[in-house]
């Protein structure tokens, strides 16, 4: 499918436009949601085994690399495929409403010792300018984030750098006690879910008008 044959698929179309709302909704939900609904909720701290086999280290320069080339780099080759663009949006906002979902009803306090994140854009964006925020846990949205690039992923070179980028990511986060490792496994899990039933839909609706 070409773009051309994209914007002449009605089902296409309405497919992105609903999505680009919701994304637009769900911008505007989060800072309220952090700051007035999860931070002042008790939540339960975990005894994770794995993190601590790691001395905390702040590895926030790194997951900031890898955040945002990872994704460029899955853009950069696939601007061209309106399904891998208008897929990989779908998952994003799905994955993000359902992290909505499981932070509220299964909110986790902060792991002892943890390093805060220090990325500039969830600060402004989804923490209304509260940049120490850290109850942000189960699911991992960085890894979750990644997994969506990885599993459309088409290309098994670059489909290969995506995985141990996403791999190395959820390493670094537990490292840095930002996650739970059970953030991640979760990520990992909760991601695929979304990217078949996603995948099913497409091929059933937007490819046939």
């Amino acid at each position: 499918m070409t773009w051309k044959d994209a914007f002449n698929s009605t089902p296409y179309k309405l497919y992105l436009a609903l999505n680009l709302i919701a994304l637009v909704g769900f911008v505007l939900l989060l800072p309220g949601f952090f700051n007035d609904v999860i931070q002042p909720k008790p939540g339960i701290q975990l005894n994770d085994w794995f993190m601590n086999l790691f001395e905390p280290r702040d590895w926030s320069t790194f997951i900031f690399i890898i955040i945002f080339a990872a994704p460029a780099l899955f853009f950069l080759t696939n601007f061209r495929n309106p399904e891998a663009v208008l897929l990989s949006l779908q998952c994003y906002v799905i994955v993000n409403y359902m992290r909505v979902a499981s932070i509220y009803l299964f909110t986790l306090e902060a792991p002892d010792g943890l390093i805060a994140l220090n990325d500039p854009f969830l600060a402004k964006v989804a923490y209304g300018g509260n940049a120490v925020f850290v109850k942000d846990l189960f699911f991992s949205g960085h890894t979750s984030t990644l997994a969506i690039v990885y599993f459309i992923e088409k290309r098994k070179s670059l489909k290969t750098i995506l995985l141990l980028l996403t791999i190395i990511i959820g390493l670094l986060l537990i490292w840095q006690r930002v996650h739970y490792t059970i953030d991640i496994i979760g990520a990992w899990v909760i991601t695929w879910l979304v990217f078949k039933a996603i995948q099913h839909i497409n091929s059933r609706s937007f490819l046939i008008d």
